[in-house]
């Protein structure tokens, strides 16, 4: 018993052995395994832009090294008497100040880059400072300060000529303009971009696609285009997977995990979003990245009617908001989420609280958008200071302008006036003809019952022409049945086509166009519309609750579909409009 009992202590012991070792050795093995010393050495035999590589190749991977690369660069190349590898250095120090958060730090770094760069008049330096600048602010929550820097970095660009450069700030202005909700405005520096870059021979632009995609699929999804939203984050992923860029695999991740979750189905924008979270965590953490995620995860949550789980997450994200003093335009749900998820949950004075802060952040970011709004206007219609240049040149000719602008303009309303005076005369004499034809035709009328006259409308009608054919008795049928049709106003009806009223009169489509073509002088269509617009003058003139009526329910009235056909056809008939003949009326 006593051996077995000690051979068991052995066997444990063993594998406790087994085991620490096991973990010592795969610890061991996933740490950097350097020698300080020997690898500044090794930073000694490379020139200096063989350095500054190697620092953007270590700074995700290895932190490691890359702080050490740093400390090289800060040792050795910032009292160069070479400016331009001063202000490059001061370029990359700055990059790795941002990567810490560190806003003043970075800011500052920039700034003596942006000195040493312009005492040299490098343009490329200086783009290339503006841009980084312009970048690390608006990731830091200062987008006014952002777009300043990439507005400076635009003027650059359009000096050097230089497209990629142009297509880099254009995509990183847009970025902004989807922050200040102008995400059409975003969307055409976008489709600007990709006109460009399909017309350019320049492969490496073609690399500048996955961030435009991204920009447009924010944008749509803010305008709630979630279809397109949905196309060009596949298209991006599409072109990722050549480029195998984790980075933006998570934002795009991100944006699928958003299109989810507006769809409703929130267990798929879950494992989205989880998907990101971690592809973030293997290329070392992005601050940006994890505040958006917990404003979408406790959406998400809030969806689903999980307000506790929302809550955690939007507290989460706004102590990671605090403790940077970091404020994004876009990510104010935060706090609206926190009020709406507190009423919930029954947590009344909490609610309030959110409520409250999400008017006074509502309220400051409507002031900021306005201002950065008000800058890109202004940035839209061109250099400010270029524009007072431009005017101090030629105000001379701008006052000439200006003179014969006004002097062109006083003519063109002394004309119109003059027009007007005409047409309104030419108007009044037009009514003033209309009304003394009605006024002979009702006289005529009385003149012909007074008299008894015999004459068929049949002769009257033949009257009208010099030469008729002779009548045979089925076109003296026809007449008579027209006139019927006319004393009846039966042409009041809608249904008043040539096939309807050729069986009202018993003939053919055929014999009656002929018959009215030939006795009405007119055609069918002609003949209708006239016989409408005469009951309208007629009635217009006798009748003034008629006139009360509106346009278009006096052309119902008469057999017009609409009111437009009635209005072209009494234009056409008497030269003026009915509005303007019912006015008339109105003022007898």
């Amino acid at each position: 018993m006593m051996l077995k009992f000690h051979f068991k202590q052995w066997i444990i012991c063993m594998m406790c052995i087994s085991i620490y070792c096991f973990t010592c050795i795969g610890f061991t093995q996933n740490q950097p395994n350097i020698d300080i010393k020997t690898f500044q050495d090794s930073l000694q035999k490379i020139s200096f832009e063989k350095v500054v590589d190697a620092y953007y190749e270590y700074r995700i991977p290895d932190s490691t090294r890359a702080a050490n690369v740093i400390n090289y660069l800060r040792d050795n190349y910032t009292t160069s008497k070479d400016k331009n590898v001063v202000a490059k250095t001061y370029l990359t120090i700055a990059s790795w100040q941002y990567k810490h958060g560190n806003v003043n730090a970075f800011t500052k770094s920039l700034d003596i880059g942006i000195e040493y760069a312009e005492l040299q008049n490098n343009n490329v330096l200086l783009y290339e400072a503006y841009k980084k600048k312009g970048v690390y602010l608006f990731y830091s929550g200062k987008n006014e300060s952002a777009l300043e820097s990439l507005l400076e970095a635009y003027k650059l660009a359009k000096e050097m000529n230089n497209k990629k450069a142009l297509i880099e700030t254009k995509n990183n202005i847009a970025l902004i303009q989807i922050q200040v909700r102008d995400n059409l405005g975003a969307l055409d520096l976008y489709i600007e971009n990709l006109k460009q870059i399909a017309d350019s021979d320049d492969k490496s632009l073609k690399n500048k696609k996955m961030i435009i995609y991204f920009g447009m699929a924010k944008a749509y999804i803010d305008l709630g285009r979630h279809e397109e939203a949905t196309k060009y984050v596949e298209d991006g992923i599409a072109i990722n997977q050549q480029k195998n860029n984790i980075e933006l695999e998570a934002y795009f991740n991100i944006l699928l995990g958003e299109l989810e979750s507006n769809k409703g189905n929130y267990q798929k924008a879950a494992e989205l979003f989880i998907k990101a979270k971690e592809q973030i965590a293997s290329y070392g953490g992005d601050r940006v990245a994890d505040r958006f995620l917990k404003l979408y995860i406790g959406k998400n949550y809030a969806a689903q009617n999980q307000h506790e789980l929302a809550v955690k997450e939007f507290l989460e994200g706004e102590q990671l908001l605090e403790e940077n003093d970091i404020d994004y335009l876009s990510i104010q749900g935060l706090y609206s989420g926190l009020a709406d998820s507190y009423s919930v949950i029954g947590e009344i004075e909490k609610s309030s609280k959110y409520y409250k802060k999400t008017l006074e952040i509502d309220a400051r970011n409507d002031k900021t958008r306005a201002i950065l709004n008000s800058r890109m206007v202004q940035e839209a219609l061109g250099n400010l200071k270029e524009q007072i240049n431009d005017l101090e040149k030629i105000s001379k000719r701008i006052k000439y302008y200006y003179a014969a602008g006004i002097g062109v303009l006083l003519l063109i309303i002394f004309g119109l006036v003059i027009y007007y005076r005409k047409q309104q005369r030419k108007n009044k004499e037009l009514f003033n003809k209309l009304m003394l034809e009605l006024e002979e035709k009702r006289q005529q009328e009385k003149r012909e019952q007074k008299t008894q006259k015999s004459t068929t409308t049949t002769k009257k009608s033949i009257a009208k022409t010099k030469e008729t054919p002779e009548i045979d008795e089925k076109t003296a049928e026809i007449l008579k049945n027209l006139e019927e049709f006319e004393a009846k106003e039966l042409f009041l009806s809608q249904d008043s086509t040539l096939v309807e009223v050729a069986k009202k009169i018993q003939t053919n489509t055929t014999y009656l166009s002929k018959v009215i073509n030939t006795y009405k002088e007119k055609s069918f269509t002609s003949y209708i519309t006239d016989l409408r617009v005469n009951y309208a003058i007629e009635r217009l003139s006798v009748d003034r609750k008629f006139r009360s009526f509106t346009i278009g329910a006096i052309a119902q009235e008469i057999g017009f579909r609409r009111s437009e056909s009635f209005s072209k056809a009494f234009k056409v008939k008497t030269g003026l409009y009915p509005s303007y003949f019912i006015k008339e009326l109105e003022k007898q």
